[in-house]
């Protein structure tokens, strides 16, 4: 909308929340299996469940089930008990994928005053504080805690630049 072009793909993720069990679930911390993404933690007296499942890029923001027969496979590997939970609802939503994986934070050459901050493929919510602090110092044109280049549109044109993110959920 603002004419500055950014290599960002929205790919949807979905997420379920079961009944409440019969007997009181244990609190369980975030739980993530990295060999299979399937992970799961406490909602309410049930659990939200989820794994990362091949998607095509686009907007779409539809819940949906498909996801349950890769996650039943993933939980036969590695928790049995979660396998064939039914689901009381869900969720979907869009996680912003850069072709590294990574964030692009930083201001656009060609439309002045315009800074950016995406890409962040799930992990936004817990960088915030940290991304929050390098924009201001941008913004302020000050130096921060943190080189900002390794962040910028710049990386992708720039041979030998691009660390690959290979723990995506």
């Amino acid at each position: 909308m603002a004419g500055v072009n950014l290599p960002v793909e929205p790919v949807r993720r979905l997420v379920g929340v079961t009944a409440d069990w019969a007997d009181p679930v244990p609190t369980i911390p975030f739980t993530l299996d990295l060999s299979t993404t399937l992970y799961f933690h406490n909602a309410g007296n049930g659990l939200l469940l989820g794994i990362s499942h091949e998607q095509e890029a686009g907007f779409c923001r539809e819940f949906s089930y498909e996801w349950l027969r890769e996650f039943d496979a993933a939980a036969e590997v590695c928790a049995p008990p979660l396998r064939g939970r039914n689901l009381v609802g869900g969720w979907a939503g869009l996680y912003e994928n850069t072709p590294d994986r990574n964030a692009l934070i930083g201001h656009a050459r060609e439309l002045t005053g315009f800074f950016y901050a995406t890409g962040f493929s799930g992990h936004g919510f817990l960088q915030a504080p940290a991304v929050g602090e390098l924009m201001t110092d941008l913004y302020l044109e000050q130096d921060s805690f943190i080189d900002p280049t390794k962040f910028s549109i710049d990386r992708f044109g720039k041979e030998g630049s691009i660390t690959y993110e290979t723990n995506i959920i």
